[in-house]
């Protein structure tokens, strides 16, 4: 059941409505179970924030010191080198994978599918442009107008 007071019952809660809505909305409150139970439901999910106690974690500073100079320099510097050099086997490895798994046995060919097909749109341009040097001029000479009149005409 909506009854319009779930934005109310939570400013209530916090105290922040206005003195006159925060009598009504008590009363409204009392009388609501639905209501009741999200005011319930806030006040338990508080007391449960407010009782939590996160533990300190206990540092000891002498083992974290002998922790740290136990490693030795080299080590230490070239930690993060050896991560990058491991990423970049992995990812030579991985394209060299998926290089051998292509159709064709992973030879790289530079001419392609979609070269071909360029090519093929290239020429047919070529062409039309070759066929439209060769055409007589007014087949080609419309104005906007012209080709809206023609629109209108077979509408």
């Amino acid at each position: 059941m909506d009854c319009g007071y779930k934005e109310k019952t939570i400013l209530f809660f916090y105290g922040e409505l206005p003195v006159e809505i925060m009598a009504e909305t008590g009363r409204h409150i009392k009388l609501c179970p639905d209501c009741a139970g999200a005011l319930a439901v806030l006040r338990g999910l508080s007391e449960q924030f407010n009782a939590f106690r996160p533990r300190v974690p206990e540092l000891d500073a002498e083992a974290l010191v002998s922790a740290a100079r136990g490693t030795p320099l080299p080590e230490r510097l070239f930690s993060g080198f050896r991560r990058a050099a491991l990423a970049g086997a992995f990812t030579a490895m991985f394209l060299l994978i998926f290089q051998a798994a292509r159709p064709g046995g992973g030879s790289v060919g530079w001419r392609t599918d979609l070269d071909s097909r360029l090519d093929d749109a290239e020429y047919s341009i070529y062409a039309l442009r070759d066929e439209m040097v060769g055409s007589s001029a007014p087949d080609f000479d419309y104005s906007s107008a012209e080709i809206e009149d023609q629109k209108w005409r077979i509408i």
